[in-house]
């Protein structure tokens, strides 16, 4: 078993108002935490993002997100109205937006994450 002090977060990014990309290094790895400091809007790439989706109302967006009986993106639209409403993985290149409020944390595995010039935190590696 590891030592505990491996689970430790080993870099610390500031995200800030100024609205650039924060890369995670190959030696740092994903980042896989971010905090909110001052809410806001935070746009993210990579995996382990999960997105409420109202497919109803949704158009062109089923090669965006995850089919869970496949593991690919969705093939069309209507394969995923089919599969319905609900949480769906979104597919790790594509950008996200995510709305945060001041003390929030979220986690995943994430490539990149940047301010819209509103949201102020850190992310961990």
């Amino acid at each position: 078993m590891a030592h505990p002090s491996n689970a430790l977060p080993s870099s610390t990014y500031v995200i800030d108002d100024a609205a650039t990309d924060l890369q995670a290094t190959p030696k740092s790895g994903k980042f896989h935490s971010i905090a909110c400091s001052v809410g806001g809007t935070l746009t993210v790439t990579g995996g382990g993002v999960y997105i409420d989706v109202d497919v109803s109302a949704a158009d062109d967006v089923h090669t965006g997100f995850i089919d869970p009986a496949t593991g690919v993106a969705f093939a069309t639209d209507a394969a995923m109205n089919t599969a319905g409403d609900g949480f769906y993985e979104s597919v790790s290149t594509t950008a996200r937006d995510i709305v945060m409020i001041s003390g929030q944390n979220i986690y995943g595995k994430f490539d990149s994450v940047k301010s819209d010039g509103t949201f102020t935190g850190f992310a961990y590696t």
